[in-house]
């Protein structure tokens, strides 16, 4: 998945708004699993910060991707963050972008 860090970086450099962000990288990681034949609606999981807190989870935009590369949102996390927000994986499949 590192061919997609050039996308994640232009989310940093391009978006200020959480939800804006966490939306084009689920955007992103839809795309990606489209291209490898997978249903980004079974793959790819984006929660608003209610949702997330319904989980009982920190109320966060949360982005999500279990099939993906092992640790992929571990790396990203570095690549997304900015001035406007920091992105922290949950484990290392799934990413809240979090207040800065």
């Amino acid at each position: 998945m590192k061919h997609l860090d050039s996308k994640f970086k232009e989310i940093a450099e391009t978006y200020t708004d959480k939800a804006d962000a966490a939306k084009a990288v689920h955007r992103v990681l839809c795309d990606y699993v489209t291209e490898l034949g997978l249903k980004p609606d079974v793959e790819v999981t984006i929660r608003s910060p209610e949702e997330n807190k319904r989980f009982g989870h920190h109320p966060c935009w949360y982005v999500g991707f279990e099939a993906g590369d092992y640790g992929w949102a571990i790396g990203s996390s570095f690549i997304l963050a900015n001035d406007h927000w920091y992105t922290e994986p949950f484990y290392s499949f799934d990413l809240e972008f979090t207040d800065a």
